[in-house]
């Protein structure tokens, strides 16, 4: 009876354990923050344009990207299509506050440890937007518009470009 008592409580130790060391490996964090409005459906099987808010690399590649889950959704890009996607992108990179200053005027060290945890200190992070909207070109039309933003400060914005767009597009209404 002694050793059923010893092994129960380790082995059910021992699950406690291995439950708590999986749970983070389960939790799925979405990295991207979705802002979609649909006013109507966007027609299935309809040719589109494409027209960039600003000529740069990174919207040339969020271009590219919706060409390609577009035509995955059934949707024929052609130079005189009904729609219309207007398509940009926005990347801020904030400046980081220095580890340390020192004053001349009075010779004093001032030192930043751990400012970054101050609540209430104002901090501009890096994010990465995408902003998207469709339209009807004979009427001007909006269908739908919306933005995808990635916060994370080590995303590269063209490697999250493709996931990001497909997150975007699977908020509007087809």
């Amino acid at each position: 009876m002694r050793l059923r008592s010893i092994v129960f409580p380790g082995v059910f130790t021992g699950l406690i354990g291995v439950v708590l060391l999986a749970a983070p490996l389960a939790r799925a964090d979405d990295p991207y923050t979705v802002s979609v409005i649909n006013y109507e459906k966007i027609p299935a099987g309809a040719s589109y344009v494409t027209d960039l808010t600003e000529n740069t690399e990174l919207t040339s590649n969020a271009e590219s990207a919706l060409k390609k889950a577009l035509a995955n959704r059934g949707l024929d890009y052609d130079t005189n299509g009904t729609l219309g996607f207007a398509i940009g992108t926005a990347r801020t990179v904030g400046t980081r506050t220095p580890d340390a200053v020192f004053d001349t005027t009075n010779t004093i060290l001032h030192l930043n440890l751990n400012s970054g945890d101050i609540k209430g200190t104002p901090r501009m992070g890096h994010s990465f937007r995408i902003t998207l909207q469709a339209y009807d070109r004979a009427s001007g039309r909006v269908l739908s518009r919306g933005s995808v933003t990635n916060d994370q400060p080590d995303a590269d914005p063209l490697g999250v470009t493709a996931p990001m767009i497909e997150k975007l597009l699977g908020g509007m209404e087809f």
